[in-house]
């Protein structure tokens, strides 16, 4: 049984890292990934009746339960540059809520200095140090791509967003994992703004990023795209979570999207790709 288990979960990470479509919103709820994959090496949709059962008087994160007043460890968060981070009751919202404290590097406070690299530790929100002048001359360099970093320098992997990575003097290019310091990043939008999960809003991601640039709300113009020689939505029967997302109080079938929302900000384009959530992109005018 622990076998068959261990492939389970080796399959569906393998079918994440090939999927074009954006499921770091999935995984940081905690949803499953469904066994059965699509053309595109995607799963057919996720699991997340979980989150039909959460309850207002608690507060989740990254897949686990915390009671009101409990403490999240540092460890888990310093990535997301907070801390000291408690579940909370927010009575004027009457839903438990994560109060953090921001951590203020001192790169934020002060400008970059010229001729300096600043140098990272895993999964650290502040650089440790920072090497200038012949100092950062002399450290060895990582290339990836058409970027070259110096070592204690974060870099992104263009084939995955969602890893990060410190330039060490050992890196190899063909194999930029082998003697690399790498991490998952977090995505710590229960932390931010927990709420809006509940009001059914939507993902929306922009550009190469791994995590969810914003959460996106139902709007009451929101309107189905309508190709001609499409069948209605509303005239579908037997949908399930399965084979349907929805948004408001529309229920959009795999491969519909929203009518375009353009706004100052940008033009936000809406897809039901994996069940049961719709996700959203950010184009900028």
């Amino acid at each position: 049984m622990l076998i068959v288990a261990v492939l389970l979960i080796s399959g569906a990470t393998n079918a994440l890292a090939r999927c074009p479509v954006p499921t770091k919103h999935y995984t940081t709820l905690g949803c499953e990934p469904a066994a059965e994959q699509n053309a595109q090496g995607c799963p057919l949709w996720f699991n997340c009746s979980m989150l039909e059962q959460r309850a207002h008087d608690k507060c989740y994160l990254f897949g686990k339960t915390y009671e009101l007043h409990a403490h999240i460890p540092d460890e888990k968060v310093k990535s997301s540059c907070l801390a000291l981070c408690t579940c909370q009751m927010n009575s004027r919202r009457a839903v438990a809520e994560f109060h953090c404290a921001h951590i203020d590097c001192p790169e934020f406070l002060s400008p970059h200095r010229a001729g300096c690299v600043r140098q990272y530790r895993t999964n650290d929100c502040c650089s440790s140090r920072q090497a200038c002048g012949e100092k950062r001359t002399n450290l060895p360099r990582c290339t990836v791509g058409a970027v070259t970093y110096y070592e204690g320098e974060r870099m992104q992997l263009p084939d995955d967003p969602c890893q990060t990575c410190i330039c060490t003097q050992h890196f190899n290019a063909s194999d930029p994992h082998g003697h690399t310091k790498c991490y998952t990043n977090a995505c710590a939008f229960e932390l931010i703004a927990p709420s809006v999960l509940a009001h059914g809003a939507a993902p929306v991601y922009y550009g190469n990023r791994c995590c969810p640039w914003e959460w996106r709300l139902p709007k009451a113009n929101d309107r189905i795209r309508r190709d001609e020689g499409t069948e209605s939505s509303n005239a579908l029967e037997g949908r399930t979570v399965r084979d349907s997302c929805t948004y408001g109080n529309l229920t959009l079938s795999i491969g519909e999207s929203l009518v375009a929302d353009v706004t100052p900000v940008g033009i936000y384009q809406c897809f039901c790709a994996i069940p049961p959530m719709a996700h959203c992109t950010l184009t900028a005018n």
